[in-house]
């Protein structure tokens, strides 16, 4: 089933970039962008960090991930945007007296659609949501041995987004929303946890960027 939903969100990415070819009045451009996102990891904290924590050791909970990418972004009109965008996902603890490590470091796959209200000025503000595709890639290390942490999920999102164009092919943009992306079957060295764990990405995100657009068009 998840192999199959991983298709299905290639498969809409793959059609936005398709468009570039056809759609000869659009504009088209991309994006590079920094990230900031709360996480949920209430198996994590409570099974891992919890008992570390209490045993005498000094590890901060998963409350929060770093990231980043690159998007391509497709305005078919003035009002309407979308894109597909690449995000990786940094979220790693260490115990700061052992120095044993949890790395939960994911890849996104995204794609987006959305609706820009219309506006006489420069800034346009708008709403979008879209599905995505997440693999987690990380470990489980300390001085003796390293475990692989595997897992994919196909999560949801939806946001409000803004672009500023500071001038023609260039804009500043953001966005703030909420994400839902639960890997519920983490799988250590290729084998599933006992009990269940879940790795549990969902939560607010924030991004800041750059979006270049190519030239002879406008929206």
């Amino acid at each position: 089933m998840i192999r199959k939903s991983a298709y299905a969100v290639l498969l809409a990415m793959g059609c936005i970039t398709a468009m570039v070819a056809t759609a000869s009045a659009a504009t088209v451009g991309g994006e590079v962008f920094g990230a900031f996102s709360t996480v949920s990891m209430k198996d994590w904290n409570e099974r891992i960090v919890a008992p570390v924590n209490q045993g005498g050791g000094n590890m901060d909970e998963f409350s929060n991930a770093l990231g980043g990418g690159l998007g391509l972004r497709v305005w078919p009109n003035s009002q309407w945007m979308l894109s597909a965008t690449w995000e990786p996902l940094f979220a790693s603890r260490e115990e700061k007296v052992s120095g044993d490590k949890a790395n939960l470091d994911a890849n996104a796959f995204e794609a987006t659609a959305g609706y820009y209200f219309p506006s006489s000025t420069p800034a346009k503000f708008g709403l979008g949501a879209g599905i995505g595709y997440y693999s987690l890639g990380g470990e489980i290390s300390n001085s003796s041995s390293t475990l692989k942490l595997e897992g994919s999920t196909v999560g949801f999102h939806v946001m409000g987004m803004m672009e500023w164009t500071v001038k023609p092919g260039f804009a500043i943009t953001g966005s703030a929303g909420y994400r839902v992306a639960d890997i519920k079957d983490t799988k250590v060295d290729n084998v599933s946890a006992t009990p269940e764990m879940s790795t549990d990405y969902s939560g607010m995100t924030l991004r800041a960027g750059f979006a270049f657009y190519l030239p002879g068009v406008s929206k």
